[in-house]
């Protein structure tokens, strides 16, 4: 196995973030659209929810096996790891976004880090 230095290393996970992020914008539509209105109104929205879920699936698994690949050259587990981490960001902000339509002005807690008010 080649071995990396800490420098290397950053680059490498960078590198996998990008493409990471390029994967997952190759299937799957932006977080905004999904968190839409237009999307959440549309009578067709399972067989969407469903393709993007088909979509969250296949870009996991190309984004996992670019990190053990990248993980299996260096002999260091942290690619993969950091793989897995990228993609739990990428399918948990979809799965947010499905749930938690946005609002007309925002007041509505539709970001993960505000909490709903109580009425």
């Amino acid at each position: 196995m080649a071995t990396t230095d800490a420098a290397d290393d950053i680059t490498i996970i960078i590198l996998l973030i990008g493409e990471a992020s390029g994967v997952f914008a190759g299937f799957c539509p932006s977080w905004f659209t999904v968190s839409s209105p237009f999307f959440h109104e549309q009578e067709a929205k399972e067989g969407n929810v469903k393709r993007i879920r088909w979509g969250e699936a296949a870009a996991t698994a190309i984004v996992l096996a670019t990190g053990a690949a990248v993980s299996q050259r260096t002999g260091k587990a942290l690619p993969l790891i950091a793989a897995a981490g990228i993609c739990g960001v990428f399918v948990a902000g979809y799965e947010y976004m499905i749930a938690n339509p946005s609002s007309d002005d925002g007041s509505k807690a539709d970001t993960p880090w505000v909490l709903p008010k109580k009425d």
